[in-house]
C-alpha cells in the first residue's frame, strides 16, 4: 500500500514539524489565520455583493490548497510553477473586479465604533450645521438640534422616529417644514449622522432662563443639564440662533459665533470658567420672547 505509507510519511513529517516549531506556535498561527478569515467575512457582511464575495473567497481558498496539495503528492513542478505565477494576478484581478463592494466594505469599515473618534469629520459638520441654520433662521422655520459628545443619547433617540441618515441641509429643512410630521420635535446627532427626528426632550425648570425662553429653548437647556450634550435652538418669531452647553445659553449667535461654538464644544475642548466678559455681544443681548 505505498498509497497510504505516503499519506502516513506525510503526517509523520507534519508531526515533526509541529513539534520542532512548537505546538504553541502553531496554534497562534492557525488562530491569526482564522481571525483573518473571520474578519474577511464580518467586512463582506452588508455590502451586496457579500454573497459573491464569500464564495469566490471560499473558491480561491479550496482551489489553492487543493491545487498545492495535488502538486505536492503527485510532484507536479510544472502546474506548481503555473500556480505560483497566476495566483498574485488572480488576487488583482478580484479586487479590480470587486472594487465596489470593497469600496462599501470599507465606508462600513470606518463607520464601525473602535474608528469612529478618528474618522469624525467634526469641519464637515460644522458646516452644514451652520448652513441649515442659517437657511431655518432666514425663512423663520424653528429647530431644536442635540448633538452627541461622550455621554450616550439613546434613551432620547428611543423617544423619536429613527432615520440614521446622512446629515445635509436639504434633510434639515424638510425635517422641520412647518406641517411635516417630525417638525415639532428635536433632531439627534450621533456619530455625524441623522439618528433620529421628532424627539421629545426633557425641559428645564430654571426660573433664570426668563420669559423669553420658550419651549424650544427649555427643551435645549434642559437636555444639556442632563448631559454632556450640544444643543442648538433656531427661533421661528425672530430667527435668532443660540447654542446651549452645560444649562449655559449663548443666544443671537452669527454665522461665524455659532461656527466657532460649534468647533470648540464638539471637538470636546470645552474652555472651563468661561464668564460672561467673554461671551460676544450677541450672547448678551436680546430679551425677544424666542420660541
Amino acid at each position: 500500500m505505498p498509497n497510504g505509507r505516503a499519506v502516513l510519511n506525510e503526517f509523520d513529517m507534519v508531526w515533526t514539524a509541529i513539534e520542532a516549531i512548537g505546538p504553541w506556535r502553531v496554534l497562534f498561527e492557525i488562530s491569526v489565520i482564522y481571525l483573518l478569515i473571520y474578519g474577511f467575512i464580518v467586512f463582506c457582511e452588508g455590502t451586496r455583493g457579500a454573497g459573491v464575495l464569500k464564495g469566490l473567497a471560499l473558491s480561491v481558498i479550496i482551489a489553492v490548497v487543493g491545487t498545492r496539495l495535488a502538486v505536492n503528492f503527485l510532484n507536479l513542478e510544472r502546474i506548481g510553477f503555473l500556480l505560483t505565477v497566476i495566483t498574485p494576478a488572480a488576487f488583482t484581478a478580484i479586487i479590480v473586479i470587486l472594487q465596489p463592494e470593497l469600496r462599501r466594505g470599507l465606508v462600513r469599515l470606518s463607520q464601525a465604533p473602535i474608528f469612529g473618534e478618528l474618522v469624525r469629520d467634526e469641519q464637515e459638520l460644522v458646516v452644514v450645521l451652520v448652513r441649515a441654520c442659517q437657511m431655518l433662521s432666514k425663512s423663520r422655520i424653528g429647530a431644536l438640534f442635540a448633538i452627541e459628545r461622550d455621554q450616550s443619547l439613546n434613551p432620547w433617540v428611543d423617544r423619536g422616529t429613527i432615520l440614521d441618515a446622512e446629515i445635509s441641509s436639504e434633510v434639515i429643512n424638510t425635517i422641520f417644514y412647518p406641517g411635516t410630521a417630525l417638525h415639532d420635535g428635536a433632531v439627534v446627532i450621533q456619530k455625524g449622522r441623522i439618528a433620529a427626528a421628532g424627539c421629545l426632550l426633557p425641559l428645564s425648570e430654571n426660573e433664570q432662563l426668563g420669559s423669553w425662553a420658550g419651549t424650544r429653548h427649555r427643551a435645549a437647556v434642559g437636555l444639556t443639564e442632563e448631559s454632556d450634550a450640544v444643543t442648538i435652538v433656531v427661533s421661528e418669531e425672530t430667527g435668532g440662533i443660540s447654542i446651549c452647553v452645560k444649562g449655559e445659553v449663548y443666544r443671537n449667535l452669527d454665522k461665524e459665533e455659532l461656527a466657532v461654538k460649534l468647533r470648540t464644544y464638539y471637538s470636546k475642548a470645552d474652555p472651563e470658567g468661561e464668564t460672561d466678559s467673554g461671551k460676544t455681544a450677541g450672547e448678551k443681548a436680546g430679551k425677544g420672547s424666542d420660541k
